[in-house]
């Protein structure tokens, strides 16, 4: 079992519970309470690997609660061993509606929280409104890009954009823009011409990052706001953007997290300022909508 080992001592079996170093004695049986003492458990190991942090890191994210996303990073890795199934089951549905409600209002979209809600339960396959199909592009979209299909190449940045936008503008589903447009606020971006030579070295750099185990929700956060500046679709960046955020902090272990449409202005104001080489308010915002969706989601297992 996941994150679990037996070893023999004197004859005896003792079962421990182990990651990144850490163990704890669970005794010669598996206690009853086991979920509880797992749970504990990465809590205490979250906690000891936040006192050794770099101090280059806190410092990147002075500003905000920086150990209220790594005790949120500690829980979704206990979140996904086999024992908390149904709760993971939960987390992702709620997490998925509240993701899509957000993001497509970011967008001016004026589906409701009820209405996905009621997709969602319905399990609706064949999308009969306009509605339904943009709330069944955002569930297809994020499940492609938190799923193993997702390779992180330019095949799959255009295969995420056209489930998102297919069968709602097909002329322009799945492909770069072919024309220049700009950012909200007016940002300008980068030229048509230019964006798959922009886009093959962005990828590259997220590759070169991983590599060399760049932290992750900087690494996401510096992706994010680099794809934005680049701006390479002609409708769709904004949520484009993102499910790749999400999909970066999922592939490293990370809970995804919701931009909450309460604080759009300021999403775009710490945008606008990343893109300059100024990152310290969107630092800030991450950790803000990190502790606003662990509030919303980890309070369903409390």
């Amino acid at each position: 079992m996941q994150f679990i080992t037996k070893k023999v001592i004197k004859g005896n079996d003792y079962h421990y519970l182990q990651y990144e170093g850490s163990s704890m004695l669970l005794g010669r049986l598996l206690p009853p309470d086991l979920k509880e003492q797992m749970l504990y458990f990465f809590q205490d190991v979250g906690k000891k690997k936040f006192s050794t942090f770099p101090a280059d890191i806190k410092n990147s994210f002075r500003y905000g609660n920086l150990e209220i996303l790594e005790a949120f990073h500690y829980w979704y890795i206990c979140l996904n061993h086999e024992l908390f199934a149904h709760e993971r089951q939960d987390f992702m549905k709620w997490f998925t509606i509240l993701f899509t409600f957000n993001s497509n209002r970011a967008e001016g979209s004026k589906v409701s929280r009820p209405e996905i809600e009621k997709f969602f339960a319905t399990h609706i396959r064949k999308p009969k409104t306009k509605t339904d199909q943009e709330i069944f592009n955002s569930f297809l979209a994020l499940e492609y890009a938190l799923s193993p299909k997702m390779k992180w190449n330019m095949k799959s940045l255009k295969t995420i954009h056209f489930l998102l936008l297919q069968n709602l503008d097909p002329l322009i589903a799945g492909d770069w823009k072919k024309e220049n447009n700009v950012a909200p606020g007016s940002q300008p971006t980068a030229p048509f011409s230019e964006v798959p030579k922009k886009m093959k070295v962005l990828l590259e750099w997220l590759k070169k990052g991983a590599r060399e185990r760049v932290y992750p929700p900087l690494l996401a956060i510096r992706f994010y706001c680099q794809f934005e500046a680049i701006h390479p679709f002609l409708d769709g960046n904004g949520r484009v953007g993102r499910i790749l955020f999400n999909a970066i902090l999922h592939q490293f272990k990370y809970p995804p997290l919701i931009f909450f449409t309460g604080n759009f202005r300021e999403h775009c104001s710490a945008i606008t300022q990343a893109i300059e080489g100024r990152y310290t308010k969107m630092n800030k915002h991450v950790l803000g909508q990190a502790k606003k969706t662990y509030n919303e989601l980890g309070r369903l297992f409390k």
